[in-house]
């Protein structure tokens, strides 16, 4: 890249982390939330929104989450409850985790999100895995929890099968001394 792009994408980013820092000394998160209940085919938007918000850092977005219990909240989505009209319900999920964790950073209220993800049964079958792949929607992304899956990422229609057995050696190679 070069000056021009550098000094643009810097710019960019200024301005996302200054209208996040605006948004933040507005209450924000409280009408989101209502949003995503009245019309649940916005949730995958919102979803992102929260998650990009919340990875500006910005302290006063995570005391509003909490004062309206937007964990709770995310944590039941995270479940699927509320997901199902979604054309995409794994990129929503991947985002939740994503604003979720990014919460857990803050400084001030982190340990306050950690206690209420802690008592969360989804939360540690989601905690630990990578999610990046399910934002996008390409073909090799999977699938975030199906029926009887307990949380877990599961393979898409895949038909190749890696075998756990090493290839033979081959002894007909030409070369013998």
């Amino acid at each position: 890249m070069g000056p021009v792009q550098d000094q643009y994408l810097l710019s960019y980013h200024m301005s996302q982390k200054l209208c996040v820092r605006s948004m933040a000394s507005l209450e924000t998160i409280g009408p989101l939330m209502a949003g995503m209940k009245s019309r649940a085919d916005v949730a995958g938007l919102a979803c992102e929104a929260l998650n990009r918000m919340f990875q500006k850092e910005q302290t006063e977005l995570v005391a509003q989450a909490l004062r309206v219990e937007l964990v709770p909240y995310l944590l039941k989505l995270l479940e699927g409850i509320g997901l199902e009209t979604l054309e995409n319900p794994s990129a929503t999920k991947a985002q939740i985790v994503k604003a979720l964790k990014s919460m857990t950073r803050s400084l001030q209220y982190g340990e306050q999100v950690n206690e209420i993800l802690a008592r969360s049964s989804v939360w540690s079958a989601f905690k630990d895995q990578k999610h990046d792949l399910f934002i996008s929607e390409s073909q090799t992304a999977g699938y975030l929890t199906g029926p009887g899956v307990a949380g877990y990422l599961t393979a898409g229609t895949g038909s190749t099968v890696l075998s756990s057995v090493p290839p033979p050696v081959d002894n007909d190679s030409g070369d013998q001394s």
